[in-house]
């Protein structure tokens, strides 16, 4: 399965709706896709969250990890 790029203009829009000044997210901060696009995830409301850097360096380690196991 091939990689698909996040579209960055549909985020925008999602973050300005969240309230975020010119939909971008504050310093130290990150958008996550709960589902990866590589599996499937869509850019939705429902599918992006806004994590710490650190919270999401954390999760993609995990996933890293169990998919080694």
């Amino acid at each position: 399965m091939s990689k698909r790029e996040a579209d960055q203009e549909k985020i925008q829009k999602i973050l300005e709706k969240r309230g975020y000044k010119n939909g971008e997210v504050p310093k130290g901060k990150e958008i996550h896709h709960i589902k990866p696009l590589v599996n499937g995830g869509k850019d939705t409301p429902g599918n992006l969250v806004v994590l710490s850097k650190k919270k999401h360096q954390q999760i993609h380690k995990n996933r890293r990890e169990r998919e080694e196991e």
